[in-house]
């Protein structure tokens, strides 16, 4: 299944996350500017230590899991293989 548009699809490699460049390609943006909004909020927290500021970032997560299921995607945990190198999917 697609981790972008949930496509199912006949996967030929068991590390195959995405149905096409394009889902892979939307899939890591979204994720680069989720990083950078999160970034900047566990450093704010961080060095402001500012009262709440724990909250703002599970409030920010809860924001991104509203999206995702607003847009029919479901979140699946990634794990890396240091054998291969490579991400693989949980069986």
């Amino acid at each position: 299944m697609c981790r972008e548009c949930g496509a199912v699809y006949t996967v030929t490699d068991l590390a195959q996350e995405f149905c096409s460049p394009f889902c892979r390609v939307a899939w890591n943006n979204r994720a680069r500017l989720r990083g950078a909004k999160l970034y900047e909020a566990v450093m704010t927290w961080r060095v402001l230590r500012q009262p709440g500021g724990f909250a703002a970032v599970t409030a920010l997560v809860s924001d991104f899991l509203d999206e995702d299921r607003a847009a029919g995607r479901r979140w699946r945990p990634r794990t890396f293989n240091p054998k291969t190198g490579r991400r693989e999917r949980r069986k």
